[in-house]
């Protein structure tokens, strides 16, 4: 090396050098010399930027987007919208991208779907969102985190991207999630203005608004083909068009590969209706369901039914009554649904029941082939995951002590714990009860630390 000096290394071998390091190891390495130092704010190596606005990381924030928002392509803005410094200064990140030509990505994921706006309008918010939108040449990725006060100007946000990205928009997620689910106003949202969108691949949006003229809008010649759909349901009014399986067909017959997450969230109306939403040839990939208070069997038992081809995943999550769970009675069921799913869905490869709802394991005093036994056995080593906490199996001894003490009750766990393991190929125990989020147990806690997370998740930027 010429004179054994780093600041003697070509900028262009530096920027390489650089370009292969983490965002942390990029910072520590320019600490070498002033000479790296000015190498490291190029565009080339920040071309993506998560920006956290927690307090401990404010100061780090306030540089970053002032140095990095007139060139960044990728951007997450991480903030908690029920503090009112932290939705501040999300707009004045979203103020730092307005001018940038170079955004692609933009991702708001707020911990929480509810914002405490204090003294700014939500619809300021809004047209500074707007603002990026226009100023930028080429969006592909606009997620919007789930927040029904931003999602109730969905329309203005749906026409500013059609006017200006109709062609490059690749993922939409303006889903959202309701304050009170069964009672809520509808955004008047034209969803004949998505068939501007030719070059959807991933689309997130609220039930309300899936009719068979959004699907249809899908089918057009020239448009790319749909991988992903993920519909958020929470009421369903007798207002609501029950789409039509020929309407399904011809969706699916034009999106050939599309998947479907069906995720119900405080939805009393859409457990109830579920059968009827369930038509057959809706390509049902993920089904969630989240503080429903009810299982519905026969839409369980229609799933197993109509999508063992493309079924991948279940997950029902629900609280406690008075800390106890409710008996799920398998001897009232002519048929176990999730038995049934696990045996004729080949693809299924999660399986998630907490909260509420009672497995009974032992009857007389041996072990029976059903319930979490019969699922482990019919998926084997295929079931990446089979999570059921301990206080939703229930250990029943009819014909010997009704109270059987706790280290027999621990003997029951472990036998149990072990056939399931073996069939599944590697160890297994239910979840610890204390592991579980606060809102399983206690019904005035906040649920959104059970699902706000999986929603971010559903909404992440995926390269294409």
């Amino acid at each position: 090396m010429a004179g054994d000096s780093w600041a003697l290394i070509p900028s262009v071998i530096i920027l390489e050098i650089l370009s292969y390091l983490s965002q942390k190891d990029r910072i520590s390495a320019t600490s070498t010399c002033k000479r790296w130092r000015s190498c490291l704010f190029q565009p080339k190596l920040w071309k993506s930027l998560t920006l956290n606005l927690n307090k401990h990381q404010r100061e780090r924030t306030n540089f970053l987007s002032d140095v990095c928002g007139r060139f960044v392509r990728e951007c997450a803005i991480r903030f908690n919208p029920s503090k009112v410094e932290e939705v501040v200064k999300s707009l004045n990140v979203l103020d730092s991208l307005v001018g940038n030509i170079n955004i692609q990505v933009l991702q708001l994921q707020p911990t929480s779907c509810h914002f405490d706006w204090a003294n700014i309008p939500d619809f300021r918010y809004i047209q500074k969102v707007q603002e990026v939108l226009r100023s930028c040449r080429k969006l592909i990725h606009l997620s919007l985190g789930c927040s029904e006060d931003v999602l109730a100007h969905s329309s203005a946000l749906v026409e500013t991207l059609a006017t200006n990205h109709s062609h490059s928009l690749q993922a939409f997620h303006l889903a959202s999630v309701k304050e009170d689910s069964e009672n809520y106003g509808i955004v008047d949202l034209n969803v004949e203005n998505f068939q501007h969108f030719t070059s959807l691949k991933h689309l997130s949006i609220d039930y309300d608004f899936v009719d068979s003229r959004l699907l249809k809008g899908f089918c057009r010649k020239g448009q790319y083909q749909l991988e992903r759909l993920i519909i958020h349901v929470h009421g369903v009014g007798q207002e609501q068009e029950i789409i039509s399986n020929s309407s399904w067909r011809e969706f699916t017959n034009y999106n050939k590969h599309v998947e479907v997450t069906l995720n119900l969230i405080h939805s009393f109306s859409g457990v109830e209706k579920l059968v009827d939403i369930l038509k057959r040839d809706l390509p049902l990939t993920h089904f969630r369901q989240f503080f429903c208070s009810m299982i519905n069997d026969a839409a369980l038992r229609l799933m197993a039914n109509q999508y063992s081809y493309c079924l991948k995943s279940i997950e029902i999550v629900d609280g406690m009554e008075n800390g106890e769970c409710n008996w799920y009675n398998l001897a009232e069921i002519d048929e176990d649904p999730f038995i049934m799913l696990a045996w004729k869905c080949p693809r299924l490869n999660k399986i998630s029941i907490i909260g509420k709802y009672t497995f009974v394991i032992v009857r007389g005093t041996r072990m029976v082939d059903e319930n979490l036994v019969a699922i482990a056995r019919l998926r084997e080593d295929t079931l990446d995951t089979l999570a059921v906490p301990e206080c939703c199996i229930h250990y029943e001894e009819m014909d010997s002590d009704p109270n059987p003490s706790e280290t027999h009750l621990r003997e029951l766990a472990c036998r149990l714990s072990h056939r399931i393991s073996k069939s599944l190929g590697r160890n297994w125990r239910p979840l610890p009860d204390d592991s579980l989020p606060e809102a399983i147990f206690d019904e005035m806690a906040n649920a959104e630390e059970v699902y706000n997370h999986i929603f971010l998740e559903d909404q992440k930027y995926i390269q294409m």
